[in-house]
């Protein structure tokens, strides 16, 4: 049996079915606010904490009480969301938590089982914090094959490929010391076409997302990043590659 706060119960089987296991509205003061859950081996779980208020943490302990999930901001916002596969079975606890450890506020929680698209999501920032560059290009590729309507899927894929060419052109050699350009003037200028394009092509795409979504701002952004991935001209004072954080 699976048991949740607030006195509501789901059997094993539900798990799986139900569009929304738990959620709830709370108010943290000041710093954080634990929730059990019971989970099943095998359980793909999503957990959403959003606020208007505050930047919102999120952490899963286990039924051993370490810790074995935990996430900050998420898809480039300061809520947070942690997809989570369970390994055992038993009592965890969700512990909403304030970024500060002080200030509070309303917040939303939210626990369902994880959609393809946030598997295939999670799997790809996993790969990609874990310098696996191919595995993370796969799976952002799944992602927005799954769904074509975040952002941070094309960032994402962009950053992964921008990488994975960084790491073979370094590793062939190719940076000269002794030229007058720097080492990204360098690498900018031996990026091969296609992947320059691939690149480029999903920052505009990520762009005209933020546009149709009303944030121009982070579109500017991400075309003066197309512009110095073309060009080598820098957009601001830090330079730097194809991530705008």
């Amino acid at each position: 049996m699976t048991v949740l706060s607030g006195g509501i119960c789901f059997g094993p089987a539900t798990i799986a079915n139900a569009q929304t296991i738990l959620e709830e509205e709370g108010t943290i003061t000041p710093a954080l606010k634990d929730y059990p859950l019971a989970i099943e081996a095998g359980d793909i779980i999503a957990i959403v904490v959003t606020s208007e208020d505050f930047d919102t943490m999120v952490s899963l302990i286990g039924p051993d009480g370490e810790e074995v999930a935990f996430n900050d901001d998420y898809g480039g916002t300061l809520n947070s969301r942690i997809v989570y596969s369970a390994t055992s079975s038993g009592d965890y606890i969700i512990r909403a938590m304030t970024y500060d450890g002080q200030q509070g506020g309303d917040f939303m929680l939210e626990v369902r089982p994880a959609s393809p698209y946030e598997v295939a999501f999670n799997e790809a920032q996993m790969s990609l914090e874990a310098q696996d560059l191919a595995g993370a290009i796969d799976a952002f590729t799944t992602a927005i094959e799954l769904d074509d309507s975040n952002p941070e899927a094309f960032l994402g894929r962009a950053d992964a490929t921008f990488g994975q060419a960084l790491d073979e052109w370094e590793s062939q050699g190719n940076f000269d010391e002794n030229a007058d350009a720097s080492f990204e003037e360098q690498f900018l200028e031996d990026l091969p076409p296609l992947v320059r394009d691939l690149i480029v092509t999903d920052f505009e795409t990520a762009a005209e997302l933020y546009e149709a979504d009303g944030d121009p701002f982070t579109a500017q952004r991400l075309r003066e990043q197309i512009l110095y991935i073309e060009t080598g001209e820098a957009p601001g004072p830090t330079g730097g590659g194809p991530r705008t954080e």
